[in-house]
């Protein structure tokens, strides 16, 4: 783990897998590189980062948020 000089948070680099099918190697690139694009060092694919994860929404506001559907009569 990696602290962060300016606010002293740990900083973990992200892990991910080549995309190329051929490759799939695990990569680990460092947290302020999400959202940009890299190039992969074992078959050279670029590919981009994904942003943060998506935060998982609390059930209750996944069940508000979809549409009501009308009974068929």
């Amino acid at each position: 783990m990696i602290a962060d000089n300016l606010t002293g948070d740990a900083v973990m680099p992200v892990q991910l897998i080549c995309p190329n099918l051929r490759c799939r190697k695990i990569l680990a690139v460092p947290d302020e590189i999400r959202g940009k694009l890299v190039k992969c060092q074992h078959c050279q694919t670029m590919f981009r980062v994904p942003e943060s994860r998506p935060q998982p929404a609390p059930a209750g506001a996944a069940a508000a948020a979809a549409p009501a559907t009308k009974p068929a009569h």
